[in-house]
């Protein structure tokens, strides 16, 4: 009889232990449709641009409860729970160590309690995003709210993250890089030093690789441009001091100090070099320099040449 006893303990601890599970709880029935409801699990993939992968899938019994016998990742994942073709779902963070409990509530999925701590900042984050997709249209206001959010208000990386996926799902997320090119590469330095997989923010390297790219063909492109206008003024500038230089040789209009005027002034008048001396109380062998001088500037050979070239 004892022994019949001890079986019949055994088999029942034997059923609690097996019917344990990371998932259950209780959804509302669907009465208006014919269909068995059924739960699904789905675990999200490194990639933010690839559907989920369903990994279980449990009916919903007549009261409305449902038990997920599955085992999960030791590590933290981002999982999705459904309800048939997405009549309702729910994103969470889990792993094998953790349980994530629904309680009864008129809407599927909405009241639960998750043991996993890095779940908690993960549900106020996607609380934000829902806020924000509401109300705001502007895509700079929607960047510069997601971002500070991001930057003061997230601790734990993973969830970082996800919020960087989420602009990265929006086609948000070079704009983003381009308007913050230091927040991110920041970013991407403190995801390198942690534990998470390289492939998780993969994404994120390769727009910020992108990014830098682009910078320098941009600043080379500049550059580049600079200096073919700095060599096309510098022609034009050489082109024009030649221009002048020749023109004005060919004119003979260098310009005359004032005694050389003087000078010139009384030689058209048929002064002699000694008149010229003695009216403006210079040297004879002075009045000879300022001549050549003249001549030179004037491009003449002697006195007749500047005589002829002033007649008029």
């Amino acid at each position: 009889m004892n022994k019949i006893l001890l079986f019949i303990f055994l088999a029942i601890i034997s059923i609690e232990f097996n019917a344990q599970t990371n998932i259950s709880g209780y959804t509302p029935l669907d009465k208006g449709s014919t269909e068995k409801q059924q739960v699904f699990l789905s675990i999200k993939n490194t990639s933010p641009f690839k559907e989920s992968n369903i990994i279980a899938s449990v009916q919903v019994n007549n009261n409305g409860f449902f038990n997920i016998d599955c085992k999960l990742s030791n590590e933290e994942k981002l999982y999705t729970l459904f309800i048939n073709k997405n009549k309702a779902s729910k994103s969470f963070i889990l792993s094998n160590n953790d349980s994530l409990i629904f309680q009864k509530s008129g809407t599927p999925f909405t009241v639960f309690t998750n043991t996993n701590h890095i779940d908690k900042e993960f549900q106020k984050f996607k609380k934000f995003i829902e806020k924000q997709d509401s109300r705001s249209n502007n895509q700079t206001i929607y960047l510069n709210e997601v971002r500070n959010y991001t930057k003061d208000s997230l601790k734990i990386l993973a969830i970082k993250l996800l919020s960087i996926k989420e602009l990265k799902n929006k086609n948000l997320l070079k704009k983003d890089i381009s308007l913050n090119p230091e927040y991110y590469s920041s970013l991407l330095e403190e995801l390198k030093r942690s534990d998470i997989n390289v492939s998780e923010y993969a994404f994120l390297e390769k727009d910020l690789a992108f990014y830098n790219l682009k910078t320098i063909e941009s600043k080379y492109s500049f550059s580049k441009l600079m200096n073919t206008i700095l060599v096309f003024l510098l022609l034009i500038l050489t082109i024009y001091i030649f221009s002048f230089k020749v023109t004005h040789k060919k004119k003979g209009t260098y310009e005359l100090s004032k005694q050389e005027l003087n000078v010139k002034k009384l030689i058209l008048e048929g002064k002699s070099n000694k008149d010229i001396a003695d009216n403006l109380f210079i040297s004879l062998s002075t009045v000879k320099t300022h001549i050549t001088n003249i001549y030179s500037k004037l491009n003449v050979s002697n006195r007749t040449e500047l005589i002829s070239k002033f007649k008029n």
